[in-house]
């Protein structure tokens, strides 16, 4: 429906009108690429869509919708207050990474990955395996980002940059190696699922503030639209792109390559 179609809608039917509704959320992340039986992982900023009608549940509904019963649906719930001294607990720290994102995490069905910075809330097919994964480092082979080359995952990033976004660039920067960034420990107490608390170490690549180093990763983005790596679409209010790990991990290798500080 066109908005000059609307005369003679009440207020509250007009505003239904130009809300987004779960249909549009099923029909926009089809058409942008997403399939039945599909792992992915989503970066999401819920406000960039606009008003949708019956909130962040119908987002959630929808990508479950089109993923199938054979689907996963991985949400990014990474919290960093353990590296400023704060215990963590896998059933109750909460995720800074958005509305959709805590959803998940509250979801009695999903499965919660075991990393104090960089945990991960899932749905769908692989909840269990990838739901159970220990390790230490935060970008190593075996971890989420890892598993997402070997299930031929997708990313979807919602209403986000890519600097606000890609996390999946430090995997690559960690398994390919640079030289502006390094392992560093940190060390905390954390809860397991069944209140076990412990203290424990964990690691991640961190940038080299010594050299001055600033995380930008637009750039890296944009070479990947120009080169079709990209998928891209409105949904709602919000940009939306689609792309395949294993393509993303191909492109940026290379391009690391030619250029270490792009």
């Amino acid at each position: 429906m066109k908005r000059g179609d609307c005369f003679g809608l009440s207020p509250s039917q007009r505003h239904k009108v130009y809300m987004l509704t779960f249909e549009k959320l099923v029909e926009g992340f089809r058409g942008l690429g997403v399939e039945e039986g599909d792992t992915m992982l989503v970066h999401s900023s819920y406000k960039s869509l606009g008003e949708v009608d019956g909130g962040p549940q119908t987002v959630i509904r929808a990508l479950e919708v089109v993923l199938g019963a054979e689907g996963t649906l991985i949400m990014p719930t990474f919290n960093f207050d353990f590296n400023k001294g704060a215990a963590w607990d896998v059933r109750t720290t909460p995720s800074k990474m958005g509305a959709l994102t805590e959803l998940v995490r509250l979801d009695p069905r999903a499965k919660r990955v075991f990393h104090p910075f960089y945990s991960f809330a899932i749905l769908g097919k692989h909840a269990e395996a990838l739901g159970s994964l220990r390790y230490k480092s935060a970008y190593e082979r075996d971890s989420v980002f890892g598993k997402l080359r070997d299930l031929d995952a997708k990313i979807m990033v919602i209403g986000l940059s890519y600097t606000n976004s890609m996390t999946f660039f430090h995997h690559i920067e960690q398994m390919e190696g640079v030289d502006y960034r390094f392992l560093k420990q940190f060390m905390g107490e954390v809860t397991d699922e069944n209140g076990n608390t412990y203290t424990d170490t964990f690691e991640m690549l961190v940038r080299d503030i010594d050299k001055g180093v600033v995380t930008e990763v637009d750039p890296m983005g944009a070479l990947m639209e120009e080169a079709g790596v990209i998928q891209s679409a409105r949904i709602g209010d919000a940009d939306v792109k689609l792309m395949k790990a294993n393509e993303v991990y191909e492109f940026t290798a290379r391009e690391m390559r030619r250029d270490p500080f792009l």
